[in-house]
């Protein structure tokens, strides 16, 4: 199983770990995972784009390391407020609309980057398993959505903005 599949397997276990009363980390690890395997599998699928090929893994494991939750952050909030990615990222479109299903992935990924900072910055913030379990149905949807749009250039262009939009003039 990939790693963004385990994640998202784990977010699920760790919200209904405790039958009874669950208790604090383990739903703060819940949402941290849902929110990393939608992290993870935005980065595979970008590293796989960049660098096709059975044995290019240990090179995309490296390229792995250069996204950042932060960038990815920034091209999500672009994409979900103005329906558009952010200008220097499109030239090459030709004014391709961008499908819901992607801006349903940014919104998501949003979402799930905001409470995972509660999960793990903020101690006075108290999860309840609803609120796990809804997350990681959250990170679901967007793997199911992100299968929607997998290989449309406005997609490959989300994927690949963290890495080059503060570098590209304009």
């Amino acid at each position: 199983m990939s790693l963004h599949a385990d994640l998202l397997k784990q977010a699920y276990f760790l919200a209904r770990k405790e039958p009874k009363k669950p208790v604090q980390v383990s739903l703060r690890r819940s949402v941290s995972a849902s929110c990393y395997a939608l992290f993870h599998l935005l980065v595979d699928e970008a590293t796989k784009l960049m660098l096709s090929g059975n044995d290019r893994g240990p090179l995309r494991d490296n390229l792995a390391r250069a996204f950042h939750h932060s960038a990815m952050k920034k091209i999500a909030v672009t994409l979900e407020s103005t329906r558009a990615l952010p200008a220097k990222l499109t030239s090459g479109l030709r004014h391709q609309q961008v499908q819901q299903p992607l801006i349903d992935v940014a919104t998501a990924f949003i979402q799930l980057q905001e409470a995972r900072h509660d999960a793990d910055y903020n101690r006075a913030y108290r999860f309840i398993r609803k609120e796990a379990i809804d997350l990681a149905d959250l990170t679901k949807q967007a793997f199911q959505n992100w299968k929607q749009v997998r290989g449309a250039p406005p997609a490959e262009t989300f994927l690949i903005g963290p890495l080059v939009y503060g570098r590209l003039r304009g």
